[in-house]
């Protein structure tokens, strides 16, 4: 018995506290002063004014916004051209020189269209190669370490 009437304290406590809460925020806004303020705005402007203004900022908006769109699409184009996949593999051209100084570096675009960098170092110096690759397919016969190369790209 008891702890129902400690109960019923408690939700008249809570009820007493929401019914100040609102009568507060009623208070708020029907104060005296924010009524002239919102009645002065009103008498300023009038309401097919700031229609007309808002219509006019919208219209610019619509406009900025065709704008930006127009914008990322010339992105999206120049992007696909841009590597987007890179494959490299790192060897020993020969048994006369370690470190893995000589790659194959592969570089394709969102097409797979690009090309394999191969630089081969031995004493003699490094020559470099480049072949072709248009979508994902070699031009011309690949060595082991560039086939490497292509497909860790391709995978990419």
């Amino acid at each position: 018995m008891a702890y129902l009437a400690i109960a019923i304290a408690g939700a008249a406590l809570i009820a007493a506290a929401a019914a100040l809460v609102l009568a507060w925020q009623a208070k708020q806004l029907s104060a005296p002063e924010r009524v002239d303020q919102l009645e002065a705005l009103i008498t300023q402007q009038a309401p097919s004014e700031i229609l007309t203004r808002i219509e006019t900022d919208l219209t610019e908006l619509h406009g900025q916004v065709d704008g930006l769109e127009e914008f990322a699409q010339q992105i999206n184009r120049r992007l696909d051209t841009a590597i987007q996949r890179v494959g490299l593999s790192r060897f020993n051209s020969s048994d006369e020189i370690g470190g893995e100084l000589s790659f194959a570096l592969t570089l394709l675009d969102v097409h797979n269209h690009g090309m394999i960098i191969t630089a081969l170092t031995d004493h003699r110096g490094t020559r470099v190669f480049i072949r072709g690759i248009v979508a994902g397919e070699p031009q011309h016969p690949l060595l082991d370490y560039e086939e490497t190369s292509l497909q860790q790209a391709l995978n990419a």
